[in-house]
């Protein structure tokens, strides 16, 4: 019996290692995740609580907004440093593509008015031709390496200005020879290089401006910004010393002011500083770079204008619609050189020796339109000084010298704030960590009180 009793309590006895060793596993006194996020929020609550938290927290906002402070103030002055800069670069882009135009323009002009002559062109005209080229085709490589975003655009425009020269030199050849094929070659040629080289180079103009605007007001909007920045920190550490001052019953707490005011002086010396950047580049779009593009504008139309002229008198009595154009060209030259002298005193002559050479023209048209076809075109290819050419060179020194002042003028313009942006972001950025130390210094010193 007593076996039998022994016998019933074993597995009892043998279950009961495995029930301690399940208890084994979860020993009691360890924290799980759950008690310790309970905790932290316990610690945090009672280190922000009564007055000892409030300064904590106020410590922390104070330290905050003027860290934020020094590195948006870093943030703006860099952003209109490097507005600035994108602007220059894309003007002086745009610059270049108008020269590409001017040459390519001048160039057909030239090789228009060269096959006047008959035979073998003169050698001047000839010169100039192919330093026409010459220019274009190396500032067509020069802005594929300034505006990698223009490169597609410039390639395609190299392509034609190479199919351009192929039969300009078909066209010379036969001149030459005085096969009257050498006409047809020439039109053609002429023609291709107004519908499939200018389109482009008008298209790289205008995302040049477009550029050029976008960085004119990304570096006009710097001041919002900083502005924003200015008045947040301005804000926070002012209540802090405002509540400061009541809970304290002190007047004054000097490191806290001491970080107020610096970020104040920031703030109205950083202001003016970025207002007279966006003064300066409102400026400079509406003069200098506005002068630069109706300049450039005035003298590529005037290149056209004389090709235009050259290619009435090949055509023979059949040349209206070379006129036609002549007569549109010529009326954009007299408006844009009108809006440069408004702008570039350098430009005040523009107008006046285009009218001379506009009244050679008509001289030309009426020997032209009264059977003087010789005549005409000896008014058109000679050098003398009542000649076409040489009033229509007259108004090219004149508009190209403007041309360059003006674009001079634009691009110094907005290089000039660029020698102090740089390190007026390095000091704010110091002045607001210097600021952030001391506000953190002043609430604590009122912080050791409590402890």
């Amino acid at each position: 019996m007593s076996q039998t009793t022994s016998a019933n309590h074993t597995p009892s006895s043998t279950q009961t290692p495995d029930a301690g060793l399940t208890a084994s596993r979860q020993p009691t006194g360890v924290p799980t995740v759950a008690g310790r996020v309970s905790d932290i929020r316990t610690s945090a609550r009672r280190a922000l609580s009564g007055t000892p938290g409030q300064l904590r927290i106020l410590t922390l906002a104070a330290v905050a907004v003027s860290l934020i402070f020094a590195v948006g103030a870093f943030s703006t002055f860099g952003s209109a440093d490097d507005a600035l800069r994108r602007a220059g670069e894309n003007a002086a882009q745009l610059v270049r593509i108008q020269a590409i135009h001017t040459n390519l323009v001048r160039a057909d002009a030239d090789a228009t008015n060269a096959f006047l002559v008959g035979g073998l062109e003169p050698a001047g005209q000839r010169t100039s031709y192919t330093s026409s080229m010459t220019q274009a085709s190396k500032l067509i490589a020069l802005a594929g390496r300034a505006q990698p975003a223009d490169g597609a655009a410039l390639g395609a425009l190299n392509n034609t200005v190479l199919t351009y020269g192929g039969l300009i030199e078909q066209a010379r050849a036969s001149n030459r020879q005085a096969l009257p094929v050498g006409a047809q070659y020439l039109r053609v040629a002429s023609s291709g290089l107004r519908s499939d080289a200018l389109p482009i180079l008008d298209a790289l103009v205008k995302a040049n401006d477009t550029r050029v605007i976008a960085e004119f007001d990304s570096a006009k909007s710097a001041l919002a910004t900083f502005l924003v920045l200015g008045v947040l920190a301005l804000v926070v550490l002012t209540g802090g010393m405002i509540w400061l001052s009541r809970r304290t019953h002190r007047y004054i707490n000097l490191p806290l002011a001491g970080a107020t005011l610096a970020i104040l002086l920031t703030l109205v010396i950083g202001s003016i500083s970025l207002a007279s950047v966006g003064s300066r580049v409102g400026t400079v779009r509406d003069s200098s770079y506005a002068a630069t593009l109706a300049t450039a504008k005035a003298r590529i139309a005037a290149f056209d204008a004389k090709s235009n002229e050259s290619l009435t008198l090949i055509a023979r009595g059949s040349g209206a619609k070379f006129e036609k154009a002549w007569l549109g060209s010529s009326g954009a030259v007299a408006t844009q050189s009108a809006t440069s002298a408004d702008l570039n005193r350098d430009a005040a002559s523009m107008g006046g020796l285009w009218k001379a050479y506009v009244g050679i023209h008509q001289k030309i048209r009426e020997a032209d339109d009264g059977g003087g076809w010789e005549a005409a075109v000896r008014q058109a290819t000679g050098s003398g000084p009542t000649s076409s050419n040489a009033t229509f060179d007259a108004f090219d020194a004149a508009s190209g010298s403007a041309l360059t002042s003006s674009s001079r003028i634009a691009i110094d313009s907005l290089d000039t704030p660029r020698t102090w942006l740089p390190f007026a972001a390095w000091l704010s950025l110091l002045i607001g960590i210097a600021a952030a130390v001391s506000a953190w210094w002043g609430v604590s010193l009122r912080l050791e009180e409590y402890r």
